[in-house]
């Protein structure tokens, strides 16, 4: 009888992950794409958005004027993961950035109801 080997597998992360919708520009060899981080966690983030450059590329993701030195771990198609060159909270650069994690919808915008003509002078 053979198991399901993927059910077997242990969790390999080593920190949980804060899922978010940040939209960021990957630079790597005097190149610049823009991407969207989609979770991030203490070392390491999922980008996605374009054709990424091969494992072992090194890359700078910059969310605003905030510069964040990474590698390619894996790449697949228009998504990758990296790891980063130094830890980063997740709750508190999302909180910081003004980005809001999935999930949180941002406040309802008011609806005008009657608008008042001004005569012309």
């Amino acid at each position: 009888m053979m198991r399901n080997a993927l059910a077997q597998t242990p969790e390999r992360r080593r920190s949980p992950r804060e899922t978010a919708n940040v939209p960021c520009t990957v630079n790597w060899s005097g190149l610049y794409e823009f991407a969207t981080i989609r979770n991030l966690s203490i070392y390491g983030a999922q980008l996605d958005g374009f054709e990424f450059p091969p494992a072992g590329t090194a890359v700078t993701i910059v969310v605003n004027r905030v510069e964040i030195c990474a590698s390619i771990i894996w790449a697949d198609g228009e998504t990758c993961g990296v790891l980063l060159a130094h830890d980063v909270d997740p709750a508190a650069f999302i909180r910081k950035h003004s980005i809001r994690p999935l999930g949180h919808e941002a406040p309802s915008m008011g609806t005008i109801t009657q608008m008042n003509v001004l005569s012309a002078c």
